[in-house]
């Protein structure tokens, strides 16, 4: 079966010309090349499954049932952080820094459940800042997201090998289990997210595993729809980001203009030493 062509990727705003990368195979889904286009200004190549159902076929083929396939979409809320990283480079900037939202500018970042990695291929390739690591629980995302900043230009290294001491930026991968999370081999600064608050529990656990990433200084910014996927996921995350030594720890509405998707908020905290 063949993916070239018209591609329309669920709830996605834009129809584009899709390329096929591959067919698929035990180690990978069928992949295809699509330009995503952030605020209209600018272009991002994204490699990805041809969407969510193709995704989810080739989980059961593979006799992967447990999976769950909803990375494989680049999602609204995915699209409204890449305008605001978008948007530090433009003047929004002092709209955003009126609302102190912390700044991907020259920062280490961390993206947490990254999926395709949008937000974090943005901050890359025109927010320039200083290393990107996409974290996820799904190998095969992490592995496009990857795949996306090398057709962008953008070097990819092992995590050990990450130099952000003056040099072009470099991008990384690495599993992240909020239950269990890991520090990473460099400080993280910022920790970025999309669409990361489904559920109570797993949101507290999130808010820990940013703490263990910034290593108790740094910032996250994460982007969530207006309207909760699950009633009192916000608050569990911001209560707990608080009892994990948070000095802040607030809801953000998007500045009017940022986006035209005005159905998402910023979701910020931060630790101080």
């Amino acid at each position: 079966m063949s993916w070239e062509g018209v591609f329309v990727d669920g709830d996605d705003s834009d129809t584009v010309q899709a390329v096929l990368l591959s067919e698929g195979s035990e180690v990978l889904p069928p992949l295809i090349e699509v330009l995503v286009s952030v605020r209209g200004k600018k272009s991002i190549r994204v490699v990805k499954p041809p969407g969510v159902d193709e995704l989810w076929q080739w989980y059961e083929q593979t006799g992967s049932r447990e999976a769950d396939p909803s990375w494989g979409k680049i999602w609204e809320t995915s699209r409204a952080l890449a305008a605001c990283i978008l948007c530090e480079t433009e003047e929004e900037r002092s709209e955003l820094g009126s609302l102190n939202v912390p700044t991907v500018l020259g920062k280490r970042i961390a993206e947490v459940g990254c999926g395709l990695g949008l937000a974090g291929l943005t901050a890359a390739v025109f927010a320039k800042s200083a290393s990107v690591v996409f974290c996820d629980r799904e190998p095969v995302a992490i592995h496009c997201a990857l795949s996306s900043a090398a057709i962008n230009g953008i070097e990819v290294v092992a995590c050990s090998d990450l130099d952000t001491n003056g040099g072009a930026v470099k991008v990384a991968g690495a599993l992240l289990d909020w239950a269990a999370p890991q520090e990473l081999s460099q400080q993280v600064d910022t920790v970025i997210g999309a669409d990361c608050l489904y559920d109570p529990d797993t949101a507290a656990l999130l808010a820990g595993a940013c703490r263990v990433l910034v290593r108790g200084c740094g910032s996250v910014v994460l982007c969530e729809p207006s309207k909760e996927r699950a009633l009192g996921c916000r608050q569990a995350f911001l209560t707990a980001a608080v009892e994990n030594g948070a000095s802040r720890a607030e809801v953000v509405q998007l500045p009017p203009g940022i986006d035209d998707n005005t159905c998402c908020v910023l979701v910020v905290a931060a630790w101080e030493t």
